[in-house]
């Protein structure tokens, strides 16, 4: 610990992390898929390279349109949402939006999903060859599967196996994006470690629904979506702390509720590597700076001037213990 001591007064907060061997970033930050479209969307807000990565709205391999409207509503301290995974399918993305990535030089993970085991084997052939400017696959399981009776895949430990089974020819590091909404999460996370992804991404958004109180009838047109916000930051703690305590090694991007610097911490010292803003961005696109501007300022508040060393700092005694070593 002499090396945090000593590096404890210095102005400069290093803010690299990695999400293992092959992965590493320059800052933790990151957007969570669905909310900074297909490229440089977001590139009116910021400079996408400030990113330490771009994640893309998950893609399938064909194209979708998405579902009925009204698709957002707003729910107390949180959102809800049934856009419903729109998207022009891998192809037209590879066609459409990858060169403006890798013109701006923006480390870009691309998000998958699928209705079947077929669809995630195909998305994975119909993104060979992008790894020049690609990264990582972020896997999305938290859809319907057509062929379990439109169960989640992520509710399901055969189904993650078997989409696991479908990516593993992929020649980038895999991601994988879990649900809240199952007791078997932990089942689920041994599982993806089995099969040896390269990490786990948590939280997807927490099931649920708003009723308008003018009709009384459901706000959105898909009835049911996905909540999230900061009413959701909680829960992703909790997967995050667990999931951290059972596997200490397996890198962790933590989804869920962020909205400011002091989330972030929070994520990490539960156990993320990295995270990714979502719902904040919709009420400021440029939250992501922000909260660039805000984490070193933050982290030397509290004793730390490297991320990595707060990565899991709870599980580690926290702040008392950072002192304790001085």
């Amino acid at each position: 610990m002499d090396e945090i001591s000593s590096n404890r007064n210095t102005s400069k907060v290093d803010l690299k992390t990695s999400l293992g061997p092959r992965f590493a970033l320059v800052n933790p930050v990151m957007n969570a898929s669905g909310v900074g479209g297909f490229s440089t969307e977001l590139s009116g807000y910021l400079d996408l390279r400030e990113l330490g990565a771009f994640v893309t709205k998950s893609l399938a391999t064909f194209e979708t349109k998405g579902n009925p409207a009204p698709r957002v509503s707003g729910a107390g301290s949180a959102m809800i949402n049934s856009v419903g995974l729109t998207g022009p399918g891998i192809k037209k993305w590879r066609e459409n939006h990858l060169a403006k990535l890798d013109r701006g030089g923006v480390t870009t993970v691309v998000s998958i999903w699928g209705r079947s085991i077929d669809d995630y084997q195909n998305a994975i052939q119909d993104i060979d060859g992008v790894d020049g400017v690609v990264k990582a696959i972020e896997i999305n399981v938290s859809c319907p599967n057509i062929e379990d009776r439109n169960r989640m895949f992520a509710h399901s430990t055969k189904a993650v196996a078997e989409v696991l089974d479908a990516t593993e020819g992929a020649n980038l590091p895999r991601f994988i994006k879990l649900s809240p909404n199952t007791h078997l999460l932990g089942e689920i996370v041994d599982v993806a470690v089995e099969k040896g992804v390269d990490g786990v991404v948590l939280i997807n958004t927490v099931m649920g629904m708003a009723i308008d109180y003018k009709t009384l009838l459901p706000s959105l047109g898909a009835k049911g979506g996905g909540l999230s916000g900061p009413a959701v930051h909680q829960v992703a703690l909790r997967a995050i702390y667990e999931t951290y305590a059972r596997y200490p090694n397996l890198p962790i991007i933590g989804v869920g509720g962020v909205s400011n610097a002091r989330d972030v911490v929070a994520l990490a010292a539960a156990g993320a590597s990295a995270i990714e803003i979502g719902t904040a961005s919709f009420v400021d696109p440029k939250i992501f700076s922000k909260v660039l501007t805000q984490l070193p300022i933050e982290m030397k508040e509290i004793g730390f001037v490297r991320f990595r060393d707060l990565v899991g700092a709870s599980h580690r005694g926290g702040i008392a213990a950072l002192k304790l070593e001085y």
